[in-house]
């Protein structure tokens, strides 16, 4: 972790890196979703960007959903570039155009789904929508035509049905609905985080489910590195786990005690250490602090029956965390 070797695998990793981007925003404190049943995922999916709320107090989770403002949380959320362009549709004037053309491109949407080319973006939106945008999204429309949207959605577990065993097609979803349907695409899309990620890619998906999650992460060769910021700057990644087959241990290295990456690093002790993650937290935070002229820079135990170590290298700023397996 000293400068020499951070600048030698930052040219390293300039010829090796792929990016892979996610867009910012910062998670608001809504009045309106403090006992809401869904306030973990709407405060995941501001905190990643990919919806916003009205005002900086109010998310109003349960007003209904328009075409337009579905369409564009999915593709923010499957972190697809939206692009401006024409597009058949006569009523594609306003904030939506380059999503409505980014969804025309994908095929997320298609031009006969709609009436007289219109696609009236404030129609609010239903559930028959959403299940065919979602499968869509996914590329598995073939099997969307063949086995019915509706049910393949609730095969994928994007949608639940109701009691009554019905899948409510033409009923209208609420913002707080289509937010947890968006999130289960993700994870229908990329898999639900294994308990102990192994490969980067396991990696990766495990760091951009956590709820802190911002900005971008980048793979270099079995590590995966992480930017808070979303910059193209490099050295705004400013935390790197990898994985050690042979030492059975996941290695976390930050070179940063920035708030932001404070609460992820929580978020992911909480996943290694479901139970006794508040302790190693607080260890955490106490190594980090450490001063060049204190003694005791690290700090070894066992949590959760997993090795749990913290060390803060000189004139570093940051520290590495060990977990074994």
């Amino acid at each position: 972790m000293q400068k020499i070797g951070r600048a030698f695998l930052a040219l390293t990793l300039l010829v090796t890196m792929l990016m892979s981007a996610q867009v910012t925003a910062a998670a608001a404190a809504f009045n309106d979703t403090k006992t809401h049943w869904a306030k973990d995922e709407i405060s995941v999916a501001v905190n990643q960007g990919w919806i916003n709320g009205y005002d900086a107090k109010t998310f109003k989770p349960n007003a209904n959903m328009t075409r337009a403002e579905f369409l564009k949380s999915l593709v923010a959320a499957m972190k697809i570039k939206a692009a401006d362009s024409d597009t058949p549709f006569v009523d594609d004037t306003g904030w939506f155009r380059s999503y409505i053309a980014t969804g025309l491109k994908q095929s997320i949407i298609k031009v006969e789904d709609y009436k007289e080319n219109s696609f009236e973006p404030n129609r609010v939106i239903t559930r028959e929508e959403i299940a065919r945008m979602t499968i869509r999204a996914l590329g598995k429309d073939a099997e969307g035509v063949k086995s019915g949207y509706l049910a393949v959605a609730k095969k994928l577990e994007i949608m639940k049905g109701y009691p009554d065993g019905t899948m409510g097609g033409d009923k209208n979803a609420t913002r707080a609905e289509a937010v947890v349907m968006v999130r289960n695409t993700l994870t229908a899309k990329n898999g639900k985080p294994v308990a102990y990620p192994k490969t980067k890619e396991e990696l990766n998906n495990m760091i951009q489910s956590l709820p802190s999650f911002s900005g971008k992460t980048m793979y270099s060769r079995e590590e995966v590195g992480v930017n808070l910021n979303g910059s193209e700057v490099f050295d705004d990644y400013v935390l790197w786990i990898r994985y050690s087959e042979s030492l059975k241990r996941t290695t976390i290295d930050t070179y940063s005690s920035s708030a932001e990456l404070k609460s992820l690093i929580k978020d992911l002790l909480k996943l290694y250490y479901p139970t006794s993650y508040e302790k190693a937290y607080k260890n955490y935070i106490t190594v980090d602090g450490k001063k060049d002229n204190d003694t005791g820079r690290d700090f070894e135990t066992t949590y959760d029956g997993r090795s749990f170590v913290v060390y803060k290298a000189k004139n570093i700023a940051g520290v590495s965390i060990w977990i074994g397996g």
